[in-house]
């Protein structure tokens, strides 16, 4: 990979030259775009690019860097942060003024929106997937710091966790309120692309300040990743990315894949992404959602022990996870620059502290 100053090398089906090829996009025309939607700055940014040299050593692989979304701000931070700047103002100038969210109960979104709402002074009613009877510690705590409107579901009423919210919604607008149900609507699912387009211009300003070559981006297989890919296909550059699967639901092409045109004519963009551009590494999510396996926990306090890097058992200690093993299996490069995407999570770490205390690698 080479890069100049204000321009990137093109090369794969971003930028060859020849009939049908499209021409990439300046830096100010990518920004354009994204500057066209309402935006409500909430992140800390620009958020740290650092290098891991303890773990690149530890594992003598290729040079490691964490990109750390973690530290976004906005109740102990995340990728959320960046996906609520632009979903906030448009939820609210659509005359909204409460917020409906169906998460599990040990979520980072249910907790990040919760702030979010909060920032924007508006209502917020939690329904918390299998949440009845849990012990009030990480993601809840903070759900029940920020002041959520909680509804606590038991493991029956969660398999109807949608019609509980619907029935919600009908409620609240009896009673004159404008509820929002998140998951009633196209814009959320789109919406965490945009905000890492423009932490894709952000991670190319610091790749190019730091000379890296041969970047390869290590994330959650989900929309962050996706809104990475976008920047980098659009700006002509030729990062590589793997996405890793850390649930089996919903399925990734229902979750991030149908998408790909609705963001493209959301920021019209020449290009867009496909499962062409992002690998999925499948084999680390272990039984789901919430289980940590072994891997994830050695991966957890390596990150910490090497580099002080706190990952959290859900995601990102799960991409940690592969990444490791990956570079342990001689999958990488040793001349890539490896950008680990830190997507936060860490009130989760609380939640399973039983586990990670005892864990003895």
């Amino acid at each position: 990979m080479t890069i100049t100053s204000g321009k990137s090398s093109v090369t794969g089906n971003t930028g060859k030259k020849g009939a049908g090829a499209v021409a990439p996009l300046t830096r100010s025309q990518l920004r354009s775009r994204i500057a066209k939607l309402p935006r409500m700055r909430m992140a800390h940014l620009p958020t740290p690019l650092e290098e891991m040299p303890r773990l690149t050593a530890e594992l003598g692989g290729p040079r490691i860097l964490v990109k750390r979304e973690d530290m976004t701000g906005l109740a102990y931070g995340g990728n959320k942060a960046r996906h609520y700047e632009f979903e906030i103002p448009h939820i609210r100038d659509e005359g909204y003024d409460t917020l409906i969210n169906i998460m599990d109960y040990h979520s980072n979104n249910a907790r990040m929106t919760a702030a979010a709402a909060n920032k924007a002074g508006m209502r917020y009613v939690l329904v918390l997937k299998n949440a009845a009877h849990r012990s009030v510690q990480g993601n809840l705590l903070i759900d029940k710091l920020l002041g959520a409107e909680l509804h606590l579901l038991d493991q029956f009423q969660s398999e109807t966790a949608g019609d509980y919210a619907t029935k919600l919604k009908e409620k609240l607008e009896s009673e004159g309120a404008k509820p929002y149900l998140l998951q009633d609507h196209l814009f959320p699912r789109i919406v965490g692309m945009v905000g890492f387009v423009d932490a894709g211009l952000e991670l190319l300003d610091q790749i190019e300040e730091l000379g890296l070559q041969n970047v390869h981006i290590f994330g959650v297989a989900g929309r962050s990743l996706c809104g990475l890919i976008l920047a980098a296909r659009n700006l002509g550059l030729d990062w590589k990315f793997t996405g890793v699967q850390v649930t089996y639901d919903p399925p990734l092409d229902e979750y991030i894949f149908q998408h790909s045109n609705d963001i493209k004519a959301l920021l019209d963009l020449p290009l867009t992404y496909s499962k062409a551009d992002m690998p999925v590494l499948t084999q680390y999510v272990g039984e789901g959602y919430g289980i940590m396996t072994p891997e994830v926990a050695e991966a957890i306090h390596m990150a910490a022990r090497t580099d002080a890097i706190i990952c959290d058992p859900n995601y990102t200690g799960t991409v940690m996870a592969a990444l490791i093993d990956q570079v342990r299996e001689g999958n990488l490069g040793m001349d890539e620059s490896v950008i680990f995407l830190h997507t936060g999570g860490l009130p989760a770490v609380f939640t399973f502290a039983e586990q990670l205390a005892k864990w003895k690698g």
